[in-house]
């Protein structure tokens, strides 16, 4: 510690002496899940946010600003590396960051910052590797395995920390221990990331319920902020990771589709003190991959060469979304978009376009094949698709038995299963009146109304036999049902298309020795724990297996 603090020391009286004046404190907060058009700085008026509105105030709102796709991993990801999902290869929940990524943290760290992050979900728990380039990272979360099928996570036995086995914690925790460190670290040069999930389903109350407790709480944080001296030193940055659809186009949370009611978030940049003329508001299309560029750029320091994004201090140019849930969760198409002005073209077996200005809610359908808009926006999108083709990075040759085994059932060591990903399947618009059903049995599940579960997922599974994760939570309710032999031959069905699946090996391993088929409850089982060495409940059940078969 004394050598750390001396050596932070040295690097400030060296740009004492250089002539600089001290770098400029970042802090940077995420809101999950809010969406832009209900903040009050945005038009709402259902619900008043005079705290949030407030970053406004010496800042700059961009008005029309949206993530790259509305899952809160992988936005994050392109948020901080600067990258597109499609060529990062992080485009689902549970999933693994490669070692090595450059990020915004890892940057600013090199330049001599403090950084720390606040984590308010086990979405963004240091296992998933988004804490690269964080001297602290504060996410009391802890899971055993993943599952980018589903895009959950899986915990294991209980420990003393209150947040592990529950998928958040409320935002005032999150912001106790970020005021903590701001105030133990007052003087520094430092980059905060505080990252809030009041706003994320299940909801306490209503939406717009937790949108108001959010503000209050980012107001008593502000207060705190000016207490302690940065607020008026600081770069303040407020955004989402991505929205909530709340019932438009059919689609109740985020996810699933691409349309503004998911992609568009809020963006506020509140300049220090002294910072210099900036516009109020910026109305140009604007994506989150270009937060960490504007970032740097205002502080002086040179882009990394693997960040893709633009400074929005300069110029505004197309932005990408894209959502790859559908194909990876029910095997149907996935759907990407870009926007160029006021155009949005969306890349689905049913293209879309749509004209943002006069149609904000996207309701008119304006695509007819071969018009010259259509086709403009479609050759643009190609060529970014062509431009950034996903770099497989390499391993070190440090990394964990742990990490290797989870890079590799990712296929980030291997061809994988995004190698041959191709633009076939259904159309989710088409497929809506199912994930319909499948939001249904979540919720019957949440509530633990397992027979209706059950019916809802065989109703699904009636129209659509080859969805595989319907397939699989109805073999997971069966086995909660203690009916092993319907989850047997459910899961053996899944296990066709993902062997790879630690949900699926596990459980038909348990459904086996339950049965008394030791022998492929074994093999099950060691496959399970190959997913996922980490994982005691797996290994646990393997030791009794294979006591037993002694």
């Amino acid at each position: 510690m004394i050598q750390r603090l001396a050596s932070t020391t040295l690097w400030l009286l060296l740009f004492a002496a250089a002539g600089q004046a001290q770098p400029t404190p970042v802090i940077l907060i995420s809101v999950d899940t809010l969406r832009a058009d209900h903040l009050s700085a945005y038009g709402y008026t259902r619900v008043r946010t005079p705290n949030m509105d407030s970053f406004a105030e010496r800042g700059t709102l961009f008005t029309q600003a949206d993530c790259q796709v509305p899952l809160t991993l992988p936005s994050h990801m392109s948020l901080f590396t600067s990258t597109y999902p499609f060529e990062n290869q992080v485009e689902e929940n549970a999933e693994v960051v490669p070692q090595g990524a450059v990020t915004l943290a890892s940057v600013l760290r090199s330049h001599g910052y403090r950084t720390a992050a606040f984590i308010g979900s086990v979405f963004l728990e240091h296992q998933v590797g988004l804490d690269q380039g964080f001297g602290f990272y504060d996410s009391p979360f802890n899971f055993e395995a993943l599952s980018p099928m589903s895009g959950s996570m899986f915990f294991g036995a209980a420990s003393h920390s209150p947040s592990v086995g529950k998928d958040r914690r409320d935002g005032a925790l999150v912001l106790r221990a970020a005021r903590q460190w701001l105030a133990a670290n007052r003087g520094q040069p430092v980059f905060a990331f505080v990252h809030l999930f009041d706003m994320h389903k299940p909801y306490a109350v209503s939406y717009d319920a937790q949108l108001a407790y959010v503000d209050r709480l980012l107001g008593g944080f502000q207060q705190a902020l000016m207490q302690l001296g940065w607020w008026d030193r600081s770069l303040v940055v407020l955004l989402s990771d991505h929205g909530e659809s709340l019932g438009d186009h059919g689609e109740s949370s985020h996810g699933y589709f691409i349309y503004e009611s998911t992609l568009r978030v809020p963006l506020i940049l509140h300049w220090p003190t002294g910072a210099g003329n900036h516009a109020a508001r910026v109305a140009d299309p604007a994506g989150l991959i270009d937060v960490a560029p504007t970032i740097l750029d205002f502080l002086r320091l040179p882009v990394p060469p693997s960040f893709e994004g633009t400074s929005l201090l300069a110029t505004h140019g197309a932005v990408y979304g894209e959502s790859r849930h559908a194909h990876d969760a029910f095997g149907w198409a996935p759907l990407r978009s870009l926007r160029a002005g006021a155009y949005k073209y969306v890349e689905a077996p049913r293209p879309e376009l749509y004209n943002l200005d006069a149609d904000p809610r996207e309701q008119r359908d304006l695509f007819v094949k071969g018009s010259p808009k259509a086709t403009e926006l479609q050759g643009q999108l190609a060529k970014l698709l062509a431009r950034y083709a996903p770099k497989r990075p390499a391993v070190p040759t440090d990394a964990s038995p742990q990490t290797r085994a989870l890079l590799d059932s990712l296929g980030y060591l291997s061809a994988g299963p995004r190698a041959a990903l191709g633009g076939n399947g259904a159309d989710p618009k088409d497929r809506l009146p199912e994930f319909r059903l499948y939001e249904d049995a979540q919720v019957a599940l949440f509530d633990r109304r397992l027979e209706e579960a059950i019916a809802i997922l065989s109703r699904l599974l009636a129209r659509d036999p080859h969805n595989t994760l319907a397939r699989r939570d109805l073999a997971g309710t069966y086995v909660e049902l203690k009916d092993y032999a319907k989850a047997r031959a459910n899961f053996q069905q899944v296990l066709a298309v993902a062997p790879d699946d630690y949900v699926t090996q596990f459980e038909l391993g348990v459904s086996d020795e339950r049965l008394g088929l030791m022998k492929e409850a074994e093999a099950h089982l060691q496959a399970a724990c190959r997913v996922a060495p980490e994982a005691q409940q797996c290994r646990h059940e393997l030791e009794a297996v294979e006591q037993k078969m002694k």
